[in-house]
């Protein structure tokens, strides 16, 4: 309980830092020119320049904060009660593994802000994102299932990775849209680490999802900072490396084995969105690395939502399908049935809107 209080702590001052560091970031970005443009590419829509600094402002508080939290660890430690102190124990085994997470999340990071000041390649983008995933599946955490041979496990992690990197930046396509999914799946992310007695894990979640809501109070409703490449490539390594750190199956207190699609279902509204926009292009024979307006938040406008109302619209849909996924770690085999059933049903809906709605022009 002591770890879980601290952690909130954390979420609370990540928050608290990142929204007050970002008016700074801005006057930077104004003097310097680092802007997103309207109609700089066929798919930006925006009314005015808008700096693009907010995924370097996350990343100027989630390393330092980290940093500070790895050294007071080592240095209060043994001070510290038993019933902290215990969980420390494992951190010096882990410290290779974390490294090889820094190291990548500021390759990715780097990246992105190089290609928010001046377009990068589609290739060299592309590089660096299978170039981070696989290091992380080679030094880093990766995906075990059951006996699977270890070049299966590094492939599987290398596109776990690589495929929630592209969607998150997909998905960042509305003010508030990616950022605000982002925050939910951190939130039910930590709520289960916190009940695995994964303290360290939940440390980690509540320090990502406390910079993304930081900057999510300057870019919701009406955004004074985009995230930029940046941002989605840093939110998205962080979501794919936390969901191969938390145990969602275990055989002593876990009924269904159905635990194990929670990543999926807590994700499953940009995957999808991901997927269905790749298959679109590839039909119209479009460059899949070419933004357009055929995104799932751009169907619901084309409904008749607000962008505004679109961006909720799609933050619910992620409330729901992660309170699905949660609840499967509770529910026995017929039961999680059931709400793997309700999910593919809200699945299915998606899909009637992304394939049935037309995309404002």
């Amino acid at each position: 309980m002591p770890w879980i209080l601290l952690s909130i702590l954390l979420w609370g001052l990540a928050t608290l830092l990142t929204a007050g560091i970002m008016p700074l970031c801005r006057r930077v970005a104004l003097e310097r020119g680092l802007m997103d443009r309207p109609c700089s590419e066929s798919h930006k829509n925006h009314g005015q320049a808008t700096p693009v600094v907010g995924g370097a402002a996350m990343a100027l508080v989630w390393f330092p904060l980290l940093a500070l939290g790895l050294l007071g660890a080592r240095l209060l430690a043994p001070q510290l009660p038993p019933a902290l102190a215990l969980p420390l124990q494992g951190l010096p085994a882990a410290l290779p593994s974390l490294a090889t997470v820094v190291f990548c999340a500021l390759a990715l990071v780097l990246m992105g802000y190089r290609d928010d000041r001046a377009h990068l390649s589609a290739k060299a983008k592309l590089a660096v994102q299978l170039g981070t995933a696989l290091l992380t599946a080679l030094l880093g955490p990766r995906i075990l299932v059951g006996v699977v041979p270890l070049w299966l496990s590094w492939l599987l992690t290398a596109l776990w990775i690589a495929t929630v990197v592209n969607a998150m930046n997909f998905f960042d396509n509305m003010n508030g849209l990616a950022g605000g999914v982002a925050v939910i799946a951190f939130a039910f992310l930590f709520a289960i680490a916190a009940l695995r007695g994964q303290l360290f894990v939940g440390a980690l979640n509540a320090l990502s999802g406390g910079v993304t809501l930081g900057f999510l109070f300057h870019n919701f409703p009406k955004a004074k900072v985009f995230m930029g490449d940046c941002g989605s490539h840093f939110l998205g390594y962080l979501l794919a490396v936390s969901c191969i750190l938390t145990t969602f199956y275990h055989p002593e207190n876990t009924p269904s084995l159905l635990a194990l699609t929670i990543p999926l279902l807590v994700l499953a509204v940009p995957l999808l969105d991901a997927i269905t926009v790749v298959v679109i292009r590839l039909r119209l024979h479009k460059p899949v690395y070419v933004g357009d307006n055929r995104h799932l938040s751009h169907r619901f406008v084309a409904l008749g939502l607000s962008r505004l109302q679109a961006v909720l619209a799609i933050w619910l849909l992620s409330l729901l399908a992660g309170t699905g996924a949660l609840s499967l770690l509770w529910t026995p085999p017929m039961a999680a049935l059931l709400i793997l059933a309700q999910m593919l049903a809200m699945v299915a809906l998606i899909l009637l809107i992304q394939l049935g709605a037309h995309p404002p022009e």
